[in-house]
C-alpha cells in the first residue's frame, strides 16, 4: 500500500541558526619566558597550553622562572582553568625592537589569550618597554613585575614605570622587592576567572590576597611614589608612578590599586571595555550571518540594536553597569540608554551604500570604591 508524504497537506522545515561568529576568550594568561623545553615551548613551538601545575612539571623543572611563574598563578583560589607558556628568543642583548619581533612571532604562532606577564629574566631589562608598546596596540592586557627599587623614589624617572607612565593604559607594572616572586602572574590568574559572561563577575583588581606572595615591606612615603595615590585624592603622575603594590593593613594582605600605567585608569576598565566590544561585535555579525538581510528601514535598525540590548543585559547581570534609581519609579534600573536613530538621519547615498546610521549606546560603568571617608560626631 503506498504512503502518501505529509507534504502532500502540510510543508513543515526547521531552520537552525548556527552560523555565529566564535566567541573570543578572555579568560587565558600567557607568561612569556626567554628559557625553552626542545620539542615543548621553543623557537619551533612557540606556546603550550596547561591545566594544571602537574602538567608544568612535566616539561618545567621547578629551578625555573616559567614553573615559578606558573605556580604563583594556578596557586589562585579558585584557580584557572588553563595558562599559557610561550617562549622569545634572547641573544643576551636583546633590544626593544628585537622583543617586539619576538612577540610579532608568538602572535603569529599563536594569538588565542588575553593577559600577558613576564618570567623572572624578562624583568627590569632594557627591551622589557617594548611590552608596553606591543600590548598598547592589540586588544591584550600585560601586567608586568618589576624590582626596580627606584621605583620607591618620586623623582625617579628611569624605573619602567616611572620612564613610561602616563604613556600606556593597556598595561601595569607591579613593584615588589623580592625577586623571587611573582606578584604579577598571581594577580593575572585571579583575572583570568572573572568570566564577565556569567553573573556578578565585576571586580576590581584591587583589594586582592595573593597565594603564597609575602606582603611588601613598604612605608607609606614609598608606596606613594609607587602607585602615585594619595587618599582622599586619587592618583597623579606628579604623586608617584602608577605602579601596582601588595602590602599589609590590619594584619591583611592586599593588592593595591589594580590600576594601568595611566593616572586612574584601571585593570578591570580595561579587561571590560574589550569584553564588551568583543561580545558586541560577535552578537552584530551573528545578526547579520543569521537572517537573509536586515532591511534598512526603522524595523532593521531595531534588528541591530539587539545587539547592543543583549550585551548590556549581560553586562547588567556581571555586574559591569551601575544600577541608578528611576526617579519616576523608585526603582534601580541598570544605567544605560540606547539611542537608535532613524535610517533618515543619514543622506541618501548612504543609504545607497547600506552602511546603517551609528546606534549609540551610554552607560555608566560601576568601577570599585578604593578609598572612603567616614565621619562620626558624638553628642552629649
Amino acid at each position: 500500500m503506498a504512503v502518501i508524504p505529509y507534504n502532500r497537506v502540510v510543508d513543515v522545515s526547521l531552520t537552525r541558526n548556527d552560523a555565529f561568529p566564535s566567541r573570543r576568550g578572555f579568560g587565558t594568561q600567557l607568561i612569556i619566558t626567554t628559557e625553552s623545553v626542545s620539542g615543548k615551548v621553543d623557537t619551533t613551538t612557540r606556546t603550550k597550553l596547561y591545566a594544571s601545575i602537574e602538567e608544568v612539571v612535566a616539561d618545567w623543572a621547578t629551578t625555573t622562572s616559567a614553573y615559578k611563574a606558573a605556580l604563583s598563578a594556578f596557586s589562585q583560589n579558585p584557580r584557572p582553568t588553563q595558562i599559557k607558556i610561550g617562549h622569545v628568543l634572547d641573544d643576551s642583548t636583546m633590544t626593544t625592537a628585537e622583543l617586539a619581533a619576538q612577540l610579532d612571532l608568538l602572535e603569529a604562532y599563536d594569538n588565542d589569550w588575553y593577559f600577558l606577564t613576564i618570567a623572572a629574566n624578562l624583568r627590569d631589562v632594557a627591551a622589557t618597554a617594548a611590552i608596553l608598546t606591543w600590548t598598547q596596540a592589540r586588544n591584550k592586557l600585560a601586567i608586568v613585575d618589576s624590582n626596580d627599587e627606584e621605583t620607591t623614589d618620586p623623582a625617579d624617572t628611569t624605573s619602567l614605570a616611572a620612564a613610561n607612565k602616563g604613556n600606556f593604559d593597556r598595561a601595569g607594572v607591579f613593584f615588589h622587592s623580592n625577586t623571587a616572586l611573582y606578584p604579577a602572574a598571581s594577580l593575572a590568574g585571579y583575572m583570568q576567572t572573572r568570566d564577565f559572561d556569567d553573573a556578578g563577575t565585576a571586580y576590581t583588581a584591587a583589594f586582592k590576597n595573593l597565594p603564597g606572595i609575602a606582603a611588601d615591606n613598604i612605608s607609606s612615603a614609598d608606596l606613594t611614589a609607587v602607585t602615585g595615590f594619595t587618599p582622599g585624592e586619587g592618583q597623579s603622575e606628579s604623586a608617584g608612578h602608577m605602579a601596582n603594590a601588595y602590602i599589609d593593613i590590619g594584619g591583611r594582605n592586599f593588592t593595591v590599586y589594580g590600576s594601568t600605567l595611566t593616572a586612574n585608569v584601571f585593570l578591570d576598565e580595561i579587561h571590560a571595555t574589550d569584553w564588551i566590544i568583543a561580545r558586541t561585535e560577535e552578537e552584530a555579525l551573528g545578526i547579520m550571518l543569521n537572517n537573509a538581510r536586515i532591511p534598512f528601514d526603522d524595523g532593521g535598525m531595531q534588528m541591530l540594536a539587539g545587539s547592543v540590548r543583549t550585551v548590556m543585559q549581560v553586562a547588567g547581570r556581571a555586574g559591569l553597569i551601575a544600577m541608578d534609581i528611576n526617579q519616576e519609579t523608585g526603582e534601580y534600573e541598570a544605567a544605560v540608554e540606547i539611542t537608535v536613530p532613524s535610517v533618515f538621519s543619514v543622506p541618501e547615498s548612504q543609504r545607497k551604500a547600506r552602511i546603517a546610521p551609528a546606534i549609540q549606546c551610554r552607560f555608566r560603568y560601576a568601577g570599585a570604591v578604593h578609598y572612603t571617608t567616614i565621619r562620626y560626631q558624638m553628642a552629649f
